[in-house]
């Protein structure tokens, strides 16, 4: 009581930060409680699937747990900030029950961010896959299509069908959202195709945002460009999809990853490599002719999906993609920026829609707050050298193994 003044400072500024104080802690009780639900459904769904491959960290991951962890990040800082702020206005250092219910509080608030801190950290993207398998009954090797016998075409069909097996395999494997497998012995239009594709380029997670990755699989007959060869004489080029997919990624900085398992894939992936402002890849495979290594079979359609799934799924796979005399060997482009792309981080929209979802409308203000505080970026000129060094060292120095930090690894012969 020897400094009255104080209390006219004092008691005003512990109303004003007191309520400020317990609304960043109901949202931080919300926050606990969402993130209790969400880890229950993850330890639910991976003791269903009951496989000792997929960790947890994994099946978070696929769950969107990475995006949930970002945002709560931000909500729990604003908590242990409330409290610092609280703590000031009202410090007592010579009450004990004050100092130790603060410095409690304090820790528990600091655990909860740091947990967050490394959930968002570590864990992996959410990712989509859509596969398409065209086998083809002609063969043009000399640009005139002529019709396969049928032994040779009940043969395909038997080794399209372990390709589509291959690919499930590996969206399983790698918790991948399936859109689709399709398989069509008839042909597949370009309308068609256009339409499962676009509808599969616009797909978002549960929670709102864009998947961080998209995984196109297509197998089937190519022209020589690498076009695909469609019903009725159309065909698939790489500006066509990539102009669709610039339309549905517009604003956004997810990235693209084109599989091809075709006897023209290289044209692709050269074209790649000259992309600028997306975030593309493209993995293909070189097909040994008949008679090019004595006392081989020649390379067919499939070889490849088979051993790429089998080095990807299998960590003790004997796959050596850099021995000599391969039948079936690999190479992969990426665009120009590939090396720039980072995981998807909340935008002020999705954390508003976050919100939305999960808090009371009293509790709104705080949204412009914390966009605005976790908006700035102290460290842009570190960042801006750091991706400059990543160009130069992936233009220069690619890697014959670039891991894509989805579980799928490009590979190159």
């Amino acid at each position: 009581m020897s400094h009255l003044e104080l209390w006219y400072l004092v008691i005003p500024g512990f109303c004003v930060f007191g309520l400020f104080w317990t609304v960043c802690h109901v949202v931080l009780l919300i926050t606990l409680w969402g993130f209790h639900t969400k880890l229950s459904d993850c330890q639910k769904a991976r003791s269903v699937q009951q496989s000792d491959t997929r960790s947890l960290d994994r099946v978070m991951a696929s769950w969107g747990m990475r995006h949930f962890c970002l945002i709560s990040e931000r909500l729990v800082f604003f908590s242990l900030v409330s409290t610092a702020i609280l703590a000031a206005v009202s410090w007592q250092p010579s009450n004990g029950v004050f100092m130790s219910m603060f410095l409690v509080v304090l820790s528990l608030e600091s655990l909860a961010h740091g947990l967050f801190h490394e959930l968002g950290s570590c864990l992996g993207g959410t990712c989509v896959g859509y596969a398409v398998v065209v086998p083809t009954s002609y063969n043009s090797p000399d640009g005139q299509p002529t019709l396969l016998p049928p032994d040779q075409v009940q043969e395909l069909n038997v080794r399209s069908t372990g390709m589509l097996n291959s690919v499930q395999r590996l969206f399983s494997h790698h918790m991948i959202e399936t859109f689709g497998c399709d398989y069509s012995t008839s042909g597949v239009t370009l309308e068609a195709l256009q339409a499962k594709l676009k509808a599969f380029l616009e797909l978002r997670t549960a929670d709102g945002p864009r998947h961080d990755t998209y995984v196109v699989f297509y197998s089937g007959h190519t022209q020589r460009t690498g076009a695909w060869a469609l019903a009725g004489g159309d065909s698939l080029r790489l500006e066509q999809l990539l102009e669709w997919w610039k339309e549905k990624n517009s604003g956004f900085t997810s990235r693209l990853i084109l599989v091809l398992d075709t006897e023209n894939s290289l044209p692709w992936v050269k074209q790649v490599r000259s992309l600028e402002g997306v975030y593309v890849a493209v993995q293909g495979a070189e097909l040994a002719p008949a008679g090019d290594i004595e006392g081989v079979d020649a390379a067919r359609l499939g070889d490849f999906t088979s051993e790429w799934v089998e080095f990807n799924c299998n960590p003790d796979s004997a796959t050596q993609w850099l021995e000599k005399d391969r039948t079936v060997a690999a190479a992969y482009g990426v665009s120009k920026h590939w090396s720039d792309y980072t995981l998807h981080l909340p935008t002020g929209s999705d954390v508003a829609k976050h919100w939305k979802t999960h808090f009371p409308q009293a509790t709104y203000p705080l949204v412009h707050l914390s966009n605005w505080c976790c908006g700035l970026n102290l460290l842009w000129l570190c960042g801006v050298c750091l991706r400059c060094f990543r160009r130069f060292k992936l233009g220069w120095f690619p890697p014959n193994i670039l891991d894509t930090g989805q579980g799928i690894k490009l590979v190159h012969s």
